[in-house]
């Protein structure tokens, strides 16, 4: 180990003891303390802490732990490239004494019962898993993963099992279809339980006006779901150049354009929470009454509030469909037709406006913006068979999804 990594590594225990030893939470002696790694689903550990009552609900912020493992780790493993179990011994091991370290501190703090993760396939976690086993507490999955596209549910489940296969003690997914997926990656039933979407009770149970801070007044709303160049398209697809850049750049130029034309509306460009893109969109497409937001934490205010939402592939346009909201599906892209059957089928939803040309995507906004409305209204046939495409994806958004989770959580509480 060379100086300069030694120092990094130093450097790194450092930040995580000041970091752990920052956490603002009281402990309740008489309860168990459930531990949330979040990984960028905020709105789910809101959801699940605001019904919580019976533990100890501690969230800590993994990428912050995390970040000194890549010390540790060569740049095809971080990347799921390889199989996780390709990194040497030597280097998984000296991470899972930093792991040891990391779980140690938050024991002695807080007395850990269980942890909870969106994911076990990340390269930072498995040693993190090996340790609490050592000390007895389980790790149980939320997958907030729940719309996986056609070609990924046979092509990234290959990936998992073969790479970074199911190693936690059990997992909640969103509906039967996502069952199925985790099946194929070799997880049996008796490790599965369909919970549902936890934030979906956001939508039920919360009504923030957060975005009205990012402008001067507050105005009717429209979103616009941004997303990255490559979303959804398959890496050997990717490597060979396809994009989304051309319909992406139109949809971004159009909407600023519009709010523009539409100074008594705010318009939001949200883009995904790790999309690399967030400071050039920042950059380019802000103004009085337009706003290029990050982050994981207003994607249901936004479905709540907005009175037209534009996307494309995102799990906002499921979440606006359950909640009647008027959608607009962009699917113009020259590159969308070789791609339609590997996509999620948004262009074939019911219930919303899918829109394959970029001409008929401005003559639908502008007669929006004049009042003319008429293209978002549906009949009962239509309105039946968009909440069955939904329940294809969401178990039961009723209000009562975390509210399922802790009635069952305890089965796996030391």
């Amino acid at each position: 180990m060379n100086a300069t990594t030694f120092a990094k590594k130093h450097i790194y225990r450092q930040l995580v003891k000041k970091y752990i030893s920052g956490l603002d939470y009281t402990i309740d002696p008489t309860k168990k303390t459930i531990l949330a790694l979040n990984h960028f689903y905020d709105q789910d550990l809101r959801a699940l802490a605001n019904a919580n009552s019976d533990y100890n609900f501690i969230v800590v912020d993994a990428p912050q732990l995390a970040r000194g493992g890549k010390l540790y780790y060569d740049s095809d493993v971080i990347r799921m490239e390889v199989p996780y179990s390709d990194t040497s011994d030597k280097n998984r091991l000296m991470w899972r004494d930093e792991c040891r370290y990391i779980f140690d501190s938050l024991n002695r703090r807080f007395n850990i019962d269980i942890i909870i993760t969106p994911s076990d396939i990340f390269w930072w976690i498995r040693e993190l898993i090996t340790v609490a086993k050592e000390n007895g507490v389980k790790t149980v999955v939320i997958d907030k993963e729940g719309l996986i596209s056609p070609f990924d549910f046979d092509a990234e489940a290959k990936r998992i099992r073969e790479r970074a296969p199911f190693m936690s003690d059990h997992i909640y997914v969103w509906s039967d279809r996502q069952r199925q997926y985790w099946n194929k990656i070799g997880v049996s039933d008796d490790k599965i339980t369909i919970l549902g979407q936890p934030r979906s009770d956001l939508f039920h149970h919360e009504h923030n006006r957060v975005v009205d801070s990012y402008f001067q007044t507050p105005q009717p709303l429209i979103t616009f779901f941004s997303y990255e160049d490559t979303a959804y398209i398959p890496p050997y697809l990717i490597k060979q150049g396809l994009t989304w850049q051309v319909m992406k750049k139109q949809t971004h130029d159009f909407v600023y354009e519009l709010s523009k034309r539409n100074p008594h509306y705010n318009f939001v460009i949200k883009t995904h929470p790790q999309q690399s893109d967030l400071a050039a969109l920042q950059e380019r497409y802000s103004g009085d009454n337009i706003a290029v937001i990050g982050g994981a934490q207003i994607a249901n205010e936004l479905i709540q509030r907005s009175e037209l939402i534009i996307a494309f592939q995102t799990t906002g346009v499921i979440e606006a469909m359950f909640m009647n909201r008027r959608v607009i599906y962009t699917y113009w892209d020259p590159n969308y037709e070789q791609l339609r059957d590997d996509v999620l089928p948004y262009h074939d939803a019911p219930g919303i406006i899918p829109i394959g040309d970029f001409n008929e995507f401005k003559i639908v906004c502008t007669d929006f913006f004049t009042g003319d409305t008429a293209r978002f209204e549906f009949d009962d046939k239509a309105i039946q068979a968009r909440d069955a495409f939904v329940d294809t994806y969401l178990y039961r958004p009723d209000g009562r999804v975390c509210d399922r989770f802790f009635a069952t959580i305890g089965r796996f509480v030391g």
